[in-house]
């Protein structure tokens, strides 16, 4: 595995300079195995036929219910159906809990900018699609016990290893230095090195946050000088202590809300705890075991992929892929090696976070 994460540094390197890319790609969205649909795929058709299928469903359901309720033995057949008979799912109303984990190596700061800069047409489209969109949007801290960088600790005015604004004597909060609290505090290269001013004193952002861009920048903005156990972190972020009414993150997890779950790392996460299955099982756990209410969206490294924009180098198991895979079709992956940002991907996760949304049935 050495070998494969030395070649997606190289790959990463050569797609930060501009080199080795493809312009002939339509695109590298992938919601599928590589083995089974090409990179290139057609994402509308992948999503009207999530959408499709999720309709046919409740179509069915209802019509058994109705054969069911209108037989003539006599038989009572057990009262009304929990949802209502032939009443549509209510849906999620538009609520939706964000979870953006961000790797901070020191090779992600081109990343993190094409996600700042993909992010507000990302919520403009769900502001379109709900009229009442709400939102809870949380960056969690990966490991625990370290803040900023640890040579600088200590330091006063500034730290000779460190950036210039660098925030020595910072006043901390215990929760800074917890795994999976949400972030309102980052500290190193490239990072906010400042306090998030987030509103209603959360540790995550609330549709009552006045500039939402910038908040969103602030807390996005977790630099360069950490690691990458982003998928650990977003499932540290959806345990039930941390989301107690004492917990860092109270009140971010919300039954009636669908799940949203950004994953973005240059390499494959070879270093959180636990297996894919085991990242995959937390979120629908985190939902009451209703896999139609967690979307994810993995943005990483390609490499495994013949025709990926990175490169290729087969070999070893690309755990972010296969944690997409486990939760298809309700999942996309995209290529971080893509030079024209990552728009394309935030759309096509858009358009299953509404086709879910309107099949949700809050548990």
């Amino acid at each position: 595995m050495r070998r494969i994460a030395l070649a997606a540094l190289a790959a990463l390197a050569a797609c930060n300079n501009g080199e080795g890319q493809e312009s002939g790609f339509a695109t590298s969205i992938t919601t599928a195995p590589p083995g089974t649909s090409s990179s290139g795929g057609d994402t509308s058709t992948s999503t009207s036929t999530s959408t499709s299928s999720a309709e046919d469903s409740a179509a069915s359901s209802a019509a058994s219910n109705s054969s069911t309720s209108s037989g003539s033995s006599g038989i009572p057949d057990g009262g009304t159906p929990p949802d209502g008979g032939d009443k549509p799912p209510p849906g999620c109303m538009g609520k939706v809990d964000l979870v953006f984990s961000i790797s901070s190596r020191w090779t992600m700061k081109g990343a993190q900018d094409w996600l700042k800069t993909s992010f507000p047409g990302f919520v403009d489209t769900l502001e379109t699609e709900f009229a009442g969109f709400d939102y809870h949007i949380l960056v969690p801290l990966q490991g625990s016990g370290v803040w900023g960088i640890p040579s600088c600790k200590g330091c006063v005015d500034t730290c000779p290893t460190g950036p210039e604004d660098y925030p020595c004597g910072a006043a901390l909060e215990p929760c800074d230095t917890v795994q999976g609290a949400g972030i309102t505090f980052s500290a190193g290269w490239d990072a906010s090195n400042e306090r998030c001013d987030l509103s209603g004193g959360n540790r995550y952002i609330t549709a009552s946050q006045a500039d939402l861009d910038g908040a969103f920048t602030c807390v996005a903005s977790v630099g360069t000088s950490g690691g990458g156990l982003v998928a650990e972190a977003a499932v540290s972020a959806l345990e039930d202590e941390i989301n107690a009414p004492a917990g860092c993150n109270a009140g971010f997890l919300r039954d009636d809300a669908l799940l949203v779950v950004v994953a973005i790392d240059d390499m494959w996460d070879e270093d959180s705890a636990g297996t894919p299955q085991d990242w995959a099982d937390a979120l629908v756990e985190a939902k009451g075991g209703n896999a139609d209410a967690v979307v994810l969206l993995v943005i990483s490294n390609d490499i495994d992929d013949p025709d990926g924009l990175c490169g290729y180098d087969p070999g070893g198991e690309h755990r972010l892929r296969t944690w997409q895979q486990l939760l298809l079709p309700n999942s996309v992956f995209g290529s971080i090696c893509n030079d024209q940002g990552y728009a394309e991907y935030f759309a096509a996760a858009a358009a299953k976070i509404k086709a879910q949304c309107d099949v949700f049935v809050p548990q």
